[in-house]
């Protein structure tokens, strides 16, 4: 399984390489620094949407927020592992 901790290094990683603070990135992007702090600890699934606007304000290209292995197999041989959430 993917840690989303490893999706987020990166991003805090550029943060810290540019200089920018999390709420300078927050208030680029139009999100509160509370919000923006819960995606970079891993704690939410932001919208790609979300991390498309991440990506501009640092002005990096969106594969750079996602520096890591990823096993394709392994969604595939475990599909049971992932479950969409509902939205009423």
């Amino acid at each position: 399984m993917i840690s989303q901790n490893k999706v987020f290094n990166a991003s805090t990683s550029v943060l810290i390489e540019k200089a920018v603070s999390q709420r300078e990135l927050a208030y680029k992007i139009g999100m509160e620094k509370s919000n923006l702090s819960v995606i970079e600890n891993g704690k939410s699934n932001p919208q790609i949407l979300t991390l498309l606007k991440i990506a501009a304000a640092l002005e990096v290209k969106p594969n750079v927020l996602f520096d890591f292995d990823f096993n394709i197999n392994h969604f595939l041989e475990h599909p049971e592992t992932y479950t969409p959430r509902k939205h009423f």
